[in-house]
């Protein structure tokens, strides 16, 4: 019997915390990945929601780097936002020339940095100061001269003359890194990776500013150093914040958008499952399997064929894709909590019940998420997602407008309310719309079944919807995602 509560049957729920080989094994593949992970392009940005596999892409691309060419000896760098501030107090000022300045400056540093630890001692000049630089950031060991001197005293005193190693501080990382670069030994790929750039992004002039110079930082950057490319990631939402600012429109070319339909979500799922039967129960007839022809199969070994849903039942792969808000992250969460209940009751497959009692923990997982996410664009996110508490799940547009205007504007004034993604508040549309922006209702066909449609429209799939009158809902009724419900008590 399978143990559903393993850890790893349904993989990391964060992709740059998977191990690399697993990840590369249950990694689906598709067509508009092509231009991320093609090398030649020296700038992609993938842009997506939380959950929806940047990381995991990222991964895919230094993976692909490493191991495709390893004669070319590329390095390869994997940051976080807060390992380059460490590197340099970001200025304190909104301008974009001085911002990107910076950014160029960090970025250049982390590459010196990687050089020097590939070096490790040299006698020129340039070397010995990126030797001592990355010294002065931890990056490695004392240099020769520096562990020589070490081993016999941390000072040296010649007559009344006093010797203390110093390194000397790089005030320009770029043209040094320039500088080095020239010479043929050193001569090497470089892929620069940046994952969250938005990761404590705040809706203000200043920090938009600073998020917006870093990618003409980037565009700089692959422009004058030869053979230095750069991955970035950033949130859907955080990228439609930037409108506007300096430069940003001539990024937009580079952008790698990800988005999952109903069956790649099903499909990543069912990767995973068969990736963990291949690693951990090989000799298992179903760890031979192929997605594209046994995905039903591979399934079965883990979940009910079927799960209830409404007054009938529906493949569960569907269910727990609906359930889930269809992010690949939260699909993963919400079937390991569901394998643990599982587990405790001794059970050889996970079923409805077991995905019905894991909800009210979920769903609150997944409403602090929600205001985590997106509470810089509206600060009073908790009330407005409190004010649905108890209520329906299913509104007309009238009934959610009324529901807005009823119990979370009451008789507030216009100027109580804050500004909406930057936008002063002036009616309930403007809510409306948020919320379908953000996720939390959905666009719900009712005749999907008899018109072979999609059941929930998200706002990816039709972002005019609650904005202009001529047309604020084509016919749907607003649906909360089924995800947030049991946390609010959602009939």
């Amino acid at each position: 019997m399978i143990p559903l509560d393993d850890e790893s049957l349904f993989g990391n729920d964060a992709g740059e915390d998977e191990d690399e080989s697993i990840l590369m094994s249950y990694f689906v593949d598709r067509a508009d990945f092509s231009k991320f992970l093609d090398p030649r392009n020296s700038l992609r940005i993938a842009k997506a929601r939380k959950g929806m596999g940047k990381s995991a892409l990222l991964v895919r691309f230094a993976h692909d780097r490493r191991t495709s060419e390893p004669h070319l000896r590329p390095i390869v760098l994997q940051h976080a936002p807060r390992k380059l501030i460490a590197l340099k107090e970001p200025p304190a000022t909104d301008n974009p020339h001085v911002a990107v300045n910076y950014w160029t400056q960090v970025i250049c540093g982390a590459i010196n940095l990687q050089l020097a630890k590939d070096i490790g001692f040299a006698w020129k000049d340039d070397h010995i100061a990126l030797v001592e630089n990355a010294e002065l950031a931890g990056f490695q060991g004392r240099n020769l001269i520096g562990a020589l001197l070490g081993r016999v005293a941390a000072k040296i005193k010649l007559g009344a003359i006093e010797l203390t190693p110093a390194p000397h501080a790089i005030s320009n990382n770029e043209e040094l890194l320039a500088r080095v670069r020239q010479e043929a030994n050193l001569r090497r790929p470089v892929w620069f990776l940046l994952d969250d750039i938005d990761a404590t992004f705040q809706n203000t002039p200043a920090q938009k500013a600073f998020v917006a110079s870093f990618f003409s930082a980037c565009r700089y950057l692959v422009n004058e150093l030869e053979d230095v490319g750069i991955r970035a990631t950033v949130r859907t939402d955080v990228w439609a914040s930037l409108r506007g600012a300096q430069d940003l429109d001539k990024c937009t070319q580079y952008l790698t958008e990800i988005k999952w339909s109903a069956s790649q979500q099903e499909s990543i799922l069912t990767h995973r499952v068969l990736a963990y039967f291949k690693r951990c129960y090989p000799a298992d007839p179903v760890a031979s399997l192929s997605v594209a022809e046994h995905a039903e199969e591979i399934l079965n070994k883990v979940f009910t064929p079927r799960m209830r849903w409404g007054r009938g039942t529906v493949p569960s792969a569907h269910a727990l894709r609906v359930l889930a808000g269809g992010r690949p992250r939260w699909i993963a969460q919400l079937c390991r909590m569901a394998g643990e209940r599982a587990a405790l009751e001794k059970q050889k497959v996970i079923a409805w019940r077991h995905v019905h009692l894991s909800m009210p923990s979920f769903g609150q997982l997944r409403l602090a998420d929600l205001q985590t996410e997106f509470e810089y664009q509206f600060a009073d996110l908790h009330a407005l997602l409190e004010s649905f508490s108890g209520g329906p799940s299913n509104y007309t547009t009238e009934d959610l407008l009324r529901r807005i205007s009823e119990k979370y504007l009451g008789g507030s004034k216009p100027n109580d309310v804050p500004p909406i993604d930057g936008i002063e508040f002036s009616h309930a549309l403007q809510i409306a719309r948020f919320l379908f922006q953000i996720g939390f209702i959905n666009g719900y066909d009712e005749y999907y079944q008899e018109r072979g449609t999609q059941q929930f429209i998200g706002f990816e799939e039709r972002p005019g919807l609650l904005e202009v009158e001529t047309n604020l809902d084509d016919g749907l009724t607003w649906e909360v995602q089924p995800s947030y419900r049991n946390a609010l008590r959602i009939k």
